[in-house]
């Protein structure tokens, strides 16, 4: 479940830090795109505004990169490496940061005034200091370049809408799909062996999970299954956007913000999936299910539903076969809410910003676009991320890249963390070894749920004083709330009084007072 603040946070710090500011020489989980084969906005040899042309008598751009890797360091003398440099005449040197300690890095860097051309930053949010820098003028604006370079102009607006800190591109960012995160996954071979249909309605829905509880989907004569699993715990991931609720905040009709636990259709929410679980058509075990557990649940047979990307449906069916041939997993949209329409979340379209040091000159600064501009092409990004074609990585019919052994030895596979990179919005549709089926049935899913995503309109704000202070505390309330509601443990009148108690505590409203401020700048300045 989501969280209350917003992408992105401010914190003061001294401004004798900021003073002495100079850029230094320095040198899926991991968030990798989809390897499908898409062409790019720009074909690599029009990347850019000068991508390609040779420049017989300039020495080479010198370009320094910190970024995240979750594994072991690339080398920065890898041969797709070479092949870029040489490509745009630059000499890439790139510090990688292990995931487990790149907010405390990031932080020293700053501090100790080691600063690389480029400043991978995973969350303004974990590391506030370079919020402080950005208002410090320690970083380029980037606003009045990005048309210049076709292929970073080519990014969806929602994502530059995104990214933007106070009205203004201050950064690059590592874009990811919008849509494609949220569908309900099926046991297609249940459905068919009870002769249903997926769901369109919540009436529908309660129908399949109830079969599924109660009808031995699986044949086995056993009364062994359930209808759906969800995780419960650190906090309790239901797909609540379904019912209407809004993208962590909803406009209540005057025009201001409100937390989306506070609608009527979050207690819609709660109502449904509460009856649910007093059926006996969830998993029993939900308030302490953790992620890698609701998949277990799923490869073991025991339920029939749960919440995904839309790949999962065609990644557990891989794995699942090798004990259950038979089985058959398809992802589909949402039902219908209350009011008949059909709703999603929208993703913020991005993980992690790079930021550029205003310590290098505007001559620099293009050059190093230029290299992200190319990069944001199917040709750039694959170079980057797996290498030379048929030596580190093989190609299949369906356009699906595999790492060869010779380029997992080379040391590929965290090489695109230094990317903005590029924009497939079916990289949560897509797998290597899909189905060609399968493949296009995912991507209409996707077109289909695109019109109905609502985003977040607290995307890009600061996080509020209150929040950074007390965040932590109150989600852990609401989340214990929601999953003592949902077991039976709390009564639905209690959730309302919890959510009075929220809007008459003092802090909390002033943490929505200023949420609302901060969204009505943002929205004047666009």
């Amino acid at each position: 479940m989501k969280k209350l603040h917003t992408r992105l946070a401010v914190c003061v710090v001294c401004a004798a830090m900021l003073t002495t500011l100079a850029a230094c020489g320095g040198n899926n989980t991991n968030g990798g795109n989809s390897a499908a084969s898409n062409a790019g906005t720009n074909s690599g040899s029009n990347a850019g505004a000068n991508a390609g042309k040779e420049e017989t008598k300039a020495e080479p751009t010198d370009i320094t990169i910190t970024t995240i890797t979750f594994a072991e360091s690339p080398p920065n003398d890898l041969e797709a490496i070479k092949q870029i440099n040489e490509k745009l005449n630059i000499n890439l040197k790139v510090n990688y940061i292990p995931a487990n300690n790149i907010t405390e890095k990031l932080t020293a860097l700053l501090a100790g005034n080691n600063l690389t051309d480029v400043m991978f930053v995973e969350d303004l949010n974990l590391t506030p200091t370079y919020a402080n820098a950005i208002d410090q003028g320690a970083f380029w604006d980037l606003t009045d370049f990005i048309k210049d370079y076709p292929n970073l102009a080519a990014y969806p607006e929602n994502i530059w809408s995104n990214v933007k800190y106070k009205g203004k591109i201050m950064s690059l960012p590592r874009v990811r799909p919008l849509n494609g995160q949220s569908a309900l996954m099926f046991r297609q071979d249940w459905l068919d062996k009870l002769g249903l249909k997926a769901p369109s309605t919540m009436e529908e829905l309660d129908k399949v999970l109830t079969a599924f509880t109660q009808n031995d989907p699986d044949g086995n004569g056993k009364n062994d299954t359930y209808g759906a699993v969800f995780m419960g715990s650190p906090n309790p991931n239901l797909p609540y956007y379904m019912f209407g609720t809004g993208t962590n905040w909803k406009d209540d009709g005057s025009g201001a913000l409100i937390p989306d636990w506070w609608t009527p259709q979050f207690k819609d929410n709660l109502a449904f999936f509460s009856e649910e679980f007093k059926k006996g058509n969830i998993i029993p075990d939900m308030p302490v299910l953790k992620s890698v557990q609701v998949k277990e649940n799923i490869l073991q047979n025991k339920a029939g539903m749960w919440y995904g990307n839309v790949n999962d449906g065609w990644n557990f069916q891989f794995e699942l076969n090798k004990t259950n041939k038979d089985a058959v997993i398809k992802a589909y949209p949402f039902p219908a809410a209350a009011d008949g329409k059909t709703y999603y979340n929208e993703a913020p379209g991005f993980y992690g910003q790079l930021f550029v040091s205003k310590k290098v000159s505007e001559e620099k600064l293009k050059k190093i676009l230029e290299f992200y501009d190319y990069t944001a092409t199917k040709e750039g990004y694959d170079l980057i991320s797996y290498g030379i074609k048929d030596k580190d990585y093989t190609v299949d019919e369906a356009g699906f890249i595999t790492q060869t052994d010779a380029g997992k030895a080379a040391g590929y596979g965290q090489t695109n963390q230094m990317l903005s990179g590029y924009f497939n919005e079916y990289g949560r549709a897509e797998a290597a070894g899909m189905p060609a089926d399968v493949r296009e049935y995912n991507h209409q899913l996707v077109d289909s749920i695109k019109p109905n995503a609502v985003a977040d309109p607290t995307y890009g704000l600061p996080a509020t004083d209150g929040f950074k202070e007390r965040g932590a505390d109150w989600n852990k309330k609401r989340f214990d709330m929601i999953v003592n509601v949902i077991i039976g443990q709390s009564s639905l009148e209690d959730w309302d009084k919890f959510v009075e108690t929220f809007k008459n505590d003092a802090n909390f409203k002033k943490h929505v007072e200023d949420t609302n401020a901060m969204y009505k700048e943002k929205t004047s300045q666009q």
